[in-house]
């Protein structure tokens, strides 16, 4: 009872000082149960099957994310408590002066530490449960679900997994509390505040030749960037990651103290105001500091990629998918033309499904083509080769040879689309370029457009029939598909191999269209095909649910965590590092410092530690997205800038509440 009343007045005492660690407690409680209680959304909304399956993937998913998380959070929780027994060991070894046994003084760090876990908990559950409500919405609009009317939703799962989970991280944090205070002997204990950090580096020529090593290795691993080691995906991206990583530990461990020099220079600006005591400050803690500080902008850098990539691919995705899918089905065969071509005559060929009786009983309207080659005409005819080689290195792909199609089908798609006015009419000697991949496009519009080049079938020259690539699709798929696609005239079909028969159509107006793909597509499976393909707008369309949910629901997740726990990193550190200076600026103040001076100085410096990680994080951010680009320009166009500047509102909300928190707390403690 009595180490119960200790612990009490222990927590009302250091409110101050648990601020940040029960803020940052009670939002992980939150995020862990909102992100988890997906379960629960489902259960209130009319979806389909197909879709209720889809939610339970992702709650699959939202498991393995979940257990990361949790060992991301034990982490932050046990390093930020490891801060509170920092700034409590002169307390801790006043009781040990006073007779108390180290087994008591370890029970009143569990009890406090139950107790401050039991009210982040309670209150983190209740605000996750409301703002839960709100997911309700997210997923109503993302499924295309029905609600009805709203109800209010709890999910008792997610509920025990947060009680389990977090149950386990605060057996841990306790458990590290008694190993902390068993391991310490009492004259550390007390003499804790007076120890000192020990500066390494303190001659001009170390400081310079570590600044140019960094220097060095991030220029390396930038060169790997640039050279596109992230579309090969080979060792090479290792090397670019630890070079990277190790070429940013090393430009931290030197920056403070380059930074000092430099400034040192222009003596006006070093003796201005608290100028030199900010630097020394900062320069102080570069040996401590540097390994946190690392780990905070590799983690920033993670956290603007996978949200500024989630927000980039939704984007991509939603605005290629009703581009790529104008039609309801398409159905894909390919045409024997070898030696073995009466092993499959008893086969069905496309073009029979349009001449059975019951294709009116399915589809509206339908167009068959035929897709054909020519090995003579390659896309490195019409493309920037070099511009490849720049982007893709000399192991880029560009040999393959074009598909081509017909005038007449060209057109008859073109009244199927209800795109009259990009129909054309060509000339023997013309010919058109069609395509929807942005990543294929750009190479072929130099060509296409301005040399204006030539290709050649049998004995006719072919030229460009306009001066732009036709941005367009001809069947069904998730994303850009067309690479390339030629339009000729009929008249040259002799000189042209038929590899691939294509039927594409539109369904009977009907409000249920799934079923009637269904019972279309079981029919289709009844005939003698063969090897063949289809793909539909409805599973299109699912797909790119799928791909929004969980680029949703695990970017924001994971996005969301890392940025609250490189803020609070941050946050603590300050917080430490203003505990330890104390008297140092009790001195300013006895020298004659006033208080307006003190607390600039004190903004400045933790203004360093926050912007300095987060600076570095933004720049490494913005070139690896825009060598990301590449890859993901092939779902679509996007825009790099859109994304990168919402995710920096995103951070800086979350970071920049963490920062005024820090200041604030950090000028109460140097009060004291």
């Amino acid at each position: 009872m009595m180490l119960t009343k200790l612990s009490l007045k222990n927590i009302k005492k250091s409110i101050k000082d648990y601020s940040i660690y029960f803020f940052t407690l009670v939002v992980a409680v939150a995020i862990f149960y909102i992100f988890n209680s997906l379960d629960a959304q489902e259960s209130v909304m009319v979806m389909s099957e197909s879709k209720h399956q889809l939610i339970g993937v992702i709650m699959q998913i939202l498991g393995y994310v979940s257990i990361f998380i949790s060992i991301v959070l034990g982490f932050l929780i046990i390093y930020t408590n490891n801060f509170l027994i920092k700034r409590r060991k002169k307390e801790f070894g006043l009781y040990l002066t006073l007779g108390m046994p180290k087994r008591k003084v370890s029970a009143v760090l569990v009890i406090e530490t139950l107790l401050v876990g039991l009210v982040s908990l309670g209150i983190g559950l209740v605000l996750g449960i409301f703002a839960s409500q709100f997911l309700s919405i997210v997923t109503a609009n993302l499924f295309e679900a029905n609600m009805g009317k709203f109800i209010f939703i709890f999910s008792q799962a997610a509920l025990i997994k947060t009680l389990i989970y977090f149950g386990i991280i605060f057996v841990l944090v306790m458990l590290f509390n008694v190993i902390s205070i068993n391991k310490y002997k009492l004259i550390d204990l007390l003499n804790a505040s007076k120890k000192n950090e020990k500066i390494k580096i303190k001659s001009k020529f170390s400081i310079l030749v570590v600044f140019f090593l960094s220097i060095a290795l991030l220029m390396y691993a930038y060169d790997k960037l640039f050279s596109g080691v992230l579309l090969e995906f080979n060792i090479e991206i290792l090397y670019m990651l630890i070079t990277g990583a190790l070429g940013t530990l090393l430009l931290f461990f030197s920056f403070s103290g380059f930074f000092l020099k430099m400034v040192q220079f222009n003596k006006k600006m070093y003796y201005k105001n608290l100028n030199m005591f900010v630097l020394k400050q900062v320069n102080n803690k570069a040996n401590t500091t540097v390994f946190s500080t690392t780990i905070i902008c590799l983690m920033l850098l993670l956290t603007i990629g996978i949200l500024a990539g989630s927000i980039s691919l939704i984007t991509a995705v939603n605005s290629s998918i009703n581009d790529c899918n104008r039609m309801d089905i398409s159905i894909a065969k390919s045409i024997n033309n070898g030696p073995d071509k009466k092993n499959t005559e008893k086969l069905v060929d496309v073009s029979d499904i349009a001449k059975r009786d019951y294709i009116k009983d399915y589809l509206k309207e339908y167009v068959v083509y035929n897709v054909y080659d020519n090995q003579n005409v390659l896309q490195s005819d019409l493309l920037d080769v070099q511009a490849i080689i720049e982007a893709f290195g000399q192991n880029a792909n560009f040999g393959t040879s074009f598909d081509i199609m017909l005038e007449s089908d060209y057109n008859k798609i073109m009244d199927m689309y209800g795109l009259s006015d990009k129909k054309v009419d060509l000339t023997p000697n013309e010919y058109i370029l069609t395509a929807d991949i942005d990543a294929y496009s750009k190479y072929y519009e130099k060509a296409y457009s301005e040399e204006k080049k030539a290709i050649t079938l049998g004995d006719n020259y072919l030229l460009p029939a306009t001066d732009k690539l036709v941005k367009m699709s001809f069947k069904n798929s998730a994303g850009m598909s067309n690479g390339g696609t030629l339009i000729v005239d009929d008249s040259l079909v002799q000189y042209l191999n038929a590899y691939q028969g294509v039927l594409i159509a539109n369904y009977i107006n009907t409000d249920d269209k799934e079923k009637i793909e269904e019972a279309f597509i079981d029919k289709i499976r009844s005939e003698s095909l063969g090897a063949y393909s289809y793909s539909t707008k409805l599973e299109m369309q699912e797909a790119n649910v799928t791909t929004k949910a969980i680029v949703i629901f695990v970017g924001m997740y994971i996005g969301i965590v890392l940025a609250i726990s490189s803020a609070n990193i941050l946050a603590i550190g300050q917080l430490s590092e203003s505990s330890d200076n104390k008297d140092r600026y009790k001195v300013l103040r006895q020298l004659g410092a006033d208080k307006k001076m003190i607390n600039k100085a004190l903004f400045i410096q933790i203004a360093v530690a926050f912007v300095i990680p987060l600076v570095v994080a933004i720049f490494h951010a913005y070139f690896g997205l825009s060598e990301l680009n590449g890859i993901i320009e092939f779902f679509g166009n996007i825009d790099l800038t859109q994304s990168i500047l919402l995710t920096a509102i995103a951070i800086i909300i979350m970071y920049g509440g963490y920062f005024v928190a820090t200041y604030l707390c950090s000028k109460n403690i140097i009060k004291e």
